[in-house]
């Protein structure tokens, strides 16, 4: 933690905060990503061609999402309060999943996908704005900044594997 704590100790205040909530905003979209395909076959009984094509339209709806949440943070929200209500829909879509109905499945995921879209974009702005086009440790922070974004992956990925063998998934959902 020492190694951190001097990382940040030069960088404008906030940096150190959004390097650790992009870990955990990650997260659950690791959680899901890896798990979408195996939680809607083995635990809601929708086939194999479903839920694959489920899983292809989470991907490109959430990169979709990205663009317009860029566009609601810069012209009608700001990047706090956008990021704040798309966290919180991330919170509620993943309790929505974790109930394990098909119908609350879907709402989860369409509150949990609205949620992810949209924060990325935040994170990235509200770091952006931290610092001066000049500044030579913009390009730093922004490389710590996807680090978290990586650990985020590794530990949502790590538990969904974990959560998958011991076929736990309302807790996995809950944990994410």
């Amino acid at each position: 933690m020492n190694f951190l704590t001097r990382r940040f100790a030069k960088a404008p205040e906030g940096t150190a905060a959004l390097f650790f909530i992009q870990i955990f905003a990650t997260l659950g979209f690791a959680v899901l990503y890896s798990t979408l395909v195996l939680y809607a076959t083995k635990h809601l009984g929708l086939g194999v061609k479903e839920a694959t094509a489920l899983m292809g339209v989470f991907g490109a709806f959430n990169y979709g999402l990205h663009l317009f949440g860029g566009y609601l943070g810069g012209r009608f929200l700001s990047n706090r309060k956008l990021f704040v209500g798309s966290m919180g829909l991330q919170v509620i879509g993943c309790a929505c999943i974790a109930s394990g109905t098909l119908p609350l499945f879907y709402v989860g995921l369409a509150l949990f996908l609205t949620g992810s879209g949209f924060n990325v974009t935040c994170i990235n702005m509200m770091l952006t704005q931290r610092f001066t086009p000049e500044d030579p440790r913009r390009e730093g922070a922004f490389l710590w900044n996807y680090a978290g974004m990586n650990v985020g992956f590794f530990v949502g990925f790590s538990a969904a594997g974990y959560f998958q063998a011991t076929d736990s998934y309302s807790s996995l959902f809950i944990f994410a």
